[in-house]
């Protein structure tokens, strides 16, 4: 099992007043990515990759002491959009994955259920975000997407402005589980796309769809949160 951290972004919002990353924001002496890379270590079967751009060599170095990861170079961080990362990584191993963006804080127990998935893509998604987004003190609207699920599950739809608030029950949390089986297919509907360097990564689930491939999803109210901008941060202490 592969374990795909993606921190190439620029990370601008925050990085102009922390300079720093998102992934190395810090908590009580510990980066955001320390603890992300923490609630992978129940398994030793579990092959750490962290895809990184700006600021790599910082990231590196905050990271010197763990010997086992291996760190994908991403030399268009600054033309392409995360889904490039994803694409990139996937495209550098052969094994089921799971895919994680590193500016988010999830409970390892939703990586125990991901670890021991196989055969179908799966997406954990939120259903106390609303919750969430009020600590975040972000406009559902403008910040949030649609994310819609049938009666088994299974996605229907994702990655559109939210229309109707009440009919939004989920949010995406930023965490993807890829089968081995699904991964050349992923790659081959990537490279079908026109003008794709700048499609965000829930527009191309939402194309996963239309080209037929199934997502089912796993309900998740444990702990997340999201560190957008300096605000997210600072609210996430607070609280």
């Amino acid at each position: 099992m592969n374990v795909i951290f993606l921190a190439a972004g620029k990370s601008s919002r925050i990085y102009k007043v922390l300079r720093k990353p998102k992934c190395l924001l810090d908590f009580k002496g510990i980066s955001l990515i320390e603890k992300l890379i923490k609630n992978f270590s129940f398994s030793k079967k579990i092959k750490l990759n962290i895809v990184v751009g700006f600021k790599s060599s910082m990231i590196k170095n905050k990271l010197k002491r763990y010997k086992n990861i291996n760190f994908i170079f991403n030399k268009d961080y600054n033309k392409k959009e995360m889904l490039y990362s994803m694409i990139l990584a996937l495209k550098k191993i052969n094994d089921n994955a799971i895919i994680s963006y590193s500016d988010i804080w999830y409970d390892k127990s939703i990586c125990k259920i991901l670890i021991k998935k196989k055969n179908n893509i799966y997406l954990p998604i939120l259903s106390n975000w609303k919750k969430i987004w009020k600590v975040r003190k972000k406009n559902m609207y403008q910040d949030a997407e649609n994310l819609q699920v049938d009666k088994k599950l299974n996605l229907k739809k994702i990655g559109q402005k939210i229309k109707i608030l009440k009919k939004v029950e989920y949010q995406y949390m930023g965490l993807i589980f890829i089968p081995k089986s699904k991964i050349k297919k992923i790659i081959n509907v990537y490279e079908s796309i026109e003008n794709k360097e700048k499609m965000h990564l829930t527009k191309f689930l939402d194309k996963i769809l239309n080209f037929g491939m199934k997502i089912k999803c796993i309900k998740y109210k444990k702990d997340w949160y999201e560190f957008d901008d300096i605000d997210d941060y600072k609210n996430y202490i607070k609280n």
